[in-house]
């Protein structure tokens, strides 16, 4: 029990940012409470344009056993929303890979999966803002925060800048997301003058379950999985700044699972989501 107690004494805790001047917010916050808005869907704001599609030149391709008959891989079109948000890695739902990996590429060869198929949008946004919401209610109980009611005032909340992650990364390779690696941070909102000064906003990024195959750039392929990304963000809407901010990270890979059952999906998003809970427990308002 020492040695477990001096290992959590010793935990790197998970990387916050406080925005200048906002010290001692915890003691700010118990004296002046915290409105808290419903779950933002990153996918659903507005995001710079990607790149025009351009036909899909295959380098290389390698078919799985049985599948030669199979017909032209998957275009992922930068204009259907759906394909977008897939490729920003804002995507929340099921996605499905077959017919084994292509190569493609102009810069660089990058693999990914020849067929790509999405489904179960509206069913994991449901639960996916269900939960991030009570985990968003649970953390400001956990403080003793005093939670004021949502006000009719905050009509809307910004949008998130996104900033390239450059070079590589230790889980290139088989990791469950598309490169490049591209980070997201709060941005600025419009002051405001009445209501609650303090306002939490928990934005969703991505809540993902797949079986396995190939996501863009990702050279070894994954297992069957599932993946979690929220960005959590304090304002101050007298400013308009953010004051705290924290992004949290949930990934499971089952390995040696090709494809899993829906169930088995389901359990590796319940994974996904207890490595959120901890991360942002640990970090919540430090």
């Amino acid at each position: 029990m020492v040695a477990l107690l001096f290992l959590l004494a010793c935990a790197k805790l998970p990387p916050t940012h406080h925005g200048p001047g906002f010290d001692d917010l915890r003691v700010r916050l118990a004296t002046e409470g915290v409105e808290r808005v419903p779950t933002v869907v990153v996918a659903e704001l507005s995001a710079p344009p990607l790149p025009a599609a351009r036909p899909l030149t295959v380098i290389e391709s390698r078919l799985l056993a049985g599948q030669e008959h199979l017909g032209e891989p998957t275009q992922l079109d930068p204009e259907n929303p759906e394909h977008a948000s897939f490729l920003r890695n804002d995507y929340v739902g099921a996605v499905r890979f077959g017919g084994g990996l292509i190569r493609t590429g102009e810069t660089a060869l990058e693999v990914r999966a020849r067929f790509i198929e999405f489904s179960a949008q509206t069913e994991l946004r449901t639960q996916a803002t269900g939960w991030l919401d009570d985990t968003a209610r649970a953390l400001v109980a956990s403080i003793k925060l005093p939670e004021i009611a949502a006000s009719a005032a905050v009509s809307e909340v910004p949008t998130v800048a996104r900033r390239p992650v450059r070079g590589a990364n230790e889980l290139d390779g088989r990791d469950n997301l598309n490169l490049p690696r591209v980070a997201i941070e709060p941005t600025a909102m419009a002051p405001a003058e009445g209501g609650a000064r303090w306002l939490l906003v928990p934005y969703l990024r991505g809540y993902t379950m797949h079986n396995g195959g190939w996501f863009l750039g990702q050279e070894w392929g994954t297992p069957g999985g599932a993946r979690v990304e929220v960005l959590l963000v304090l304002y101050d809407r007298r400013s308009g700044q953010p004051a705290w901010w924290q992004a949290a990270t949930g990934r499971h890979l089952q390995e040696l699972k090709g494809q899993p059952s829906r169930a088995q999906m389901d359990q590796y998003l319940l994974w996904a989501e207890d490595q959120v809970e901890a991360q942002l427990g640990a970090g919540f308002l430090r």
